[in-house]
């Protein structure tokens, strides 16, 4: 069997803490996760990437906005990629869309320019878009890694395999899907035998 990869998300030191003791193969560190998740501190940070073989993706997200921005918020979101690009993350989430809920392509394209080629997760923001099959293609052209995903709308993950199976097909070993939604240590597994998506993450995954 391949490599399953369950992602933790998190946004205390206790969690964090937790997800180093049952060995979760990456994290997710956010702040306000009751808001979606916004951008952690500096502190925790450097709290969760001093463990051995860390390796933490942050979130890069400001208030709750419907993932739209303007320039003077994109700014502040350039500012928080420059100030932790050279910490020792591995990565950075985020995900910018339009007001009729596309990729806002330009947006995608100033955020990743400042990331020093550090991978790019684009959160599940891409679950409010319409046409997902050109929002793939859209998200491989511009370099992002992977893609943080419900299957659709739908927020429980385990009820939507259709949609995850039909993602998988669009994704064409292009990019990368990681599997969210209510997703535990108990039923990963099972999301996994049927969808063969190999990377889940969750709040209640490796860390509760």
């Amino acid at each position: 069997m391949e490599k399953i990869i369950r992602e933790a998300c998190v946004e205390t030191k206790k969690e964090i803490l937790l997800s180093q003791k049952k060995k979760a193969d990456r994290i997710e560190l956010c702040s306000h996760l009751e808001f979606g998740g916004y951008t952690p501190t500096k502190s925790l940070i450097d709290y969760a990437t001093s463990f051995k073989n860390s390796n933490v993706f942050i979130m890069i997200r400001r208030k709750n906005d419907d993932f739209t921005t303007n320039p003077s918020d994109l700014k502040k979101l350039i500012s928080d990629i420059k100030k932790f690009r050279d910490t020792k993350i591995k990565g950075f989430v985020f995900g910018i869309l339009t007001n009729d809920n596309k990729i806002d392509v330009e947006s995608m394209k100033l955020l990743m320019k400042e990331t020093k080629n550090k991978p790019v997760v684009f959160h599940m923001a891409f679950d409010l878009i319409d046409d997902k099959k050109e929002a793939i293609k859209t998200l491989i052209n511009l370099g992002v890694r992977r893609i943080l995903t419900k299957g659709c709308s739908n927020p429980c993950a385990i009820e939507n395999i259709n949609e995850l199976k039909q993602l998988k097909k669009w994704a064409n070993n292009k990019i990368e899907l990681v599997v969210g939604g209510k997703v535990t240590d108990e039923n990963y597994l099972e999301i996994y035998k049927k969808t063969k998506i190999n990377q889940f993450h969750g709040r209640k995954l490796a860390c509760n």
